[in-house]
């Protein structure tokens, strides 16, 4: 897949800053500079720059220039809105990998799942189970139900790839409602994530909803403490 100019020059800085060529808060070269630098033009840097906010990599002031974020260790769920694990890995500029371990065209399906995609037992679904993974380490497990009407073509290969990206071949999901639990991460999830003995994890119960309100999509995923935190922005009544 061919990058564009701005896109692969993104990718260079950020190499340059995880490298230590920019330390944390240190301002970096000048649009001017840059522009001489990689022998482009201040709008692709300023694209490029832009790429690198967005990867929340850099933070630009206007009236100061732009500097290098200190680096992250954990992915943030939620910050940049409802995005799935391949967005936020892409977003970031980070090598996902989905391992597939189970799928399953099923009609009988827990209650909790039956009242949460409001739907009869007469209905198909497709039960996945995936492991998701950052630089060859297990993030998060998935347990995921969705109607198959929404996805009817699920198989062994698009089934690792984003689930969000081919339901929306078919309706477009605009939010999602999400129950946190903390819990130990034992057993053969805490196998499958590689957890230290009694290491604390969240657990999510995630409904996602199309434009007119209508559930699509269950998941009840384990996530390891050390490598997510959630971001939810609280609005207050008046």
């Amino acid at each position: 897949m061919m990058k564009y100019l701005y896109s692969e020059i993104a990718d260079k800085l950020e190499e340059s800053i995880k490298k230590g060529e920019y330390g944390t808060h240190q301002k970096l070269p000048s649009e001017n500079d840059l522009s001489f630098q990689y022998e482009t033009t201040r709008l692709t840097i300023r694209k490029a720059i832009s790429e690198l906010e967005k990867r929340q990599v850099v933070v630009k002031d206007r009236n100061k220039g732009t500097f290098a974020l200190a680096p992250e260790t954990k992915i943030s769920s939620g910050i940049n809105g409802l995005v799935g694990f391949t967005e936020a890995a892409e977003r970031r500029n980070l090598p996902a990998e989905t391992k597939l371990l189970d799928l399953e065209d099923v009609k009988e399906i827990p209650k909790q799942v039956q009242e949460q995609l409001q739907v009869t037992k007469n209905a198909s679904f497709w039960k996945i189970e995936r492991l998701r993974l950052i630089d060859n380490e297990p993030m998060t497990h998935e347990k995921i139900y969705i109607q198959k009407k929404f996805v009817p073509d699920l198989n062994g290969e698009n089934a690792t790839g984003s689930l969000f990206k081919l339901i929306e071949t078919n309706v477009a999901i605009a939010y999602a409602s999400q129950e946190l639990e903390s819990v130990i991460l034992d057993g053969e999830i805490g196998r499958l994530l590689h957890a230290k003995e009694h290491m604390p994890g969240f657990l999510a119960y995630t409904t996602s909803y199309s434009v007119n309100g209508y559930p699509v999509l269950y998941d009840e995923s384990y996530y390891r403490s050390d490598k997510y935190t959630f971001h939810n922005i609280l609005y207050r009544n008046h």
